[in-house]
């Protein structure tokens, strides 16, 4: 009765971890969204602002303008300074970002300078002050309505990089929940897994021909293979809590040999996928000499084996081995953008097909999704081991 609970009670944690992280995901989503409009909005405010104080400058200048009257483009002037004096202010309330704040009260104050300069100038120009009012207009006046353009542009392009970070680190956060669940899944996988050793298959005795002195002789036992061991659950989350706190890449190869002593590995490489998503790029070797490890190719997207297949499936992969050769599993590290790379892992003695040590491999992926992405440019693996 006592197991049953625990079952019943992992089994309710790993529906519980899963569908928090749903949630998550879903209401990471639509914050993504609602900032995303945010921001359009933003530039197109601003950009229209940027435009009407180009405009204003040149209205102004057309005071002294031959052949041209004063009075349309004081009007003109008039009606671009209501203009922003009605927008600005709507600008300054929709910023997100207190670095964008900042500027749009220089431009405001700007904008202030330049109304007061401009009386002045419309005065002298009604009063056929041409000159003076040239001078204020070409001097003063642009250099407010430059200082009030330029100090939009800062707002704009502040408002955009807190966007970035902020969607940037929304990304890492659903990718670390995503992986937790992932492990706190897996983890429940493994615990409900049965630990109990299977009885070995009877053994054969030899039958051997009777020996000419009469003596007796003891039966001969073919060998017998003990099945690998399950890995060590404490070894496990020692080595994912190792991995969530590496800075970054450069520290996986020690790690990775690690990973291969608990997977009861003779061979690990960390594939991640290019930028288009088009083939896989191995970025990490263990086990393998540097000349191998240096001849490992890409593999594209639909090639027509185990690694590939996690990739597009998402799912983990295995291929049996046999009395030549050894087996593999192929794991894919799933992050918050989808599946970004595989551990492919060459396994002996049938250990690929025992599912606590499947369970162990998925959740040590999870972790490593964490860690690692897409490669800025394509390169060779360098053999780590």
């Amino acid at each position: 009765m006592t197991r049953l609970l625990v079952r019943v009670f992992l089994l309710l944690l790993s529906l519980a971890s899963i569908g928090a992280a749903a949630f998550h995901t879903w209401q990471s989503t639509q914050s993504a969204t609602a900032d995303a409009l945010a921001l359009r909005q933003f530039e197109d405010r601003a950009r229209g602002i940027v435009t009407a104080i180009a405009d204003l400058r040149g209205a102004e200048s057309s005071y002294v303008a031959a052949g041209q009257g004063a009075d349309f483009w004081i009007a003109r002037v008039d009606a671009l300074r209501t203009e922003l004096e009605s927008t600005l202010p709507i600008l300054r309330a929709s910023a997100r970002t207190a670095e964008a704040i900042s500027p749009l009260d220089s431009a405001a104050a700007a904008l202030q300078d330049f109304a007061q300069m401009d009386l002045r100038a419309r005065d002298q120009a009604r009063n056929g002050q041409l000159a003076q009012a040239s001078n204020m207009i070409f001097a003063d006046g642009f250099e407010l309505t430059k200082k009030a353009g330029d100090a939009v542009e800062r707002a704009l392009v502040a408002e955009q990089t807190g966007h970035d970070a902020a969607a940037g680190a929304a990304r890492r956060e659903q990718g670390t929940v995503l992986a937790a669940a992932g492990g706190i899944g897996a983890l429940a996988l493994l615990l409900l897994t049965p630990s109990g050793r299977r009885e070995p298959d009877p053994v054969p005795i030899s039958i051997v021909a009777p020996i000419p002195n009469d003596l007796d002789l003891a039966p001969i036992a073919r060998p017998v293979k003990a099945p690998p061991a399950s890995p060590n659950i404490e070894v496990v989350a020692s080595l994912c809590g190792d991995l969530a706190r590496i800075p970054d890449s450069q520290s996986l190869p020690a790690l990775l040999e690690r990973t291969a002593a608990v997977l009861q590995a003779t061979g690990i490489v960390l594939w991640i996928a290019d930028p288009d998503g088009r083939e896989l790029v191995p970025i990490v070797v263990h086990g393998y000499s540097p000349q191998l490890a240096s001849r490992l190719g890409t593999i594209p997207r639909d090639a027509e084996n185990v690694t590939a297949a996690a990739y597009r499936t998402g799912l983990l992969q295995m291929m049996k081995g046999d009395a030549i050769s050894s087996g593999a599993l192929a794991v894919p590290l799933v992050a918050a953008n989808g599946c970004v790379g595989v551990m492919a892992a060459e396994v002996k003695d049938g250990g690929e097909q025992q599912a606590p040590l499947q369970a162990a491999a998925t959740i040590i992926a999870a972790q490593l999704a964490t860690l690692v992405g897409p490669p800025s440019a394509r390169s060779r693996a360098e053999a780590a081991g």
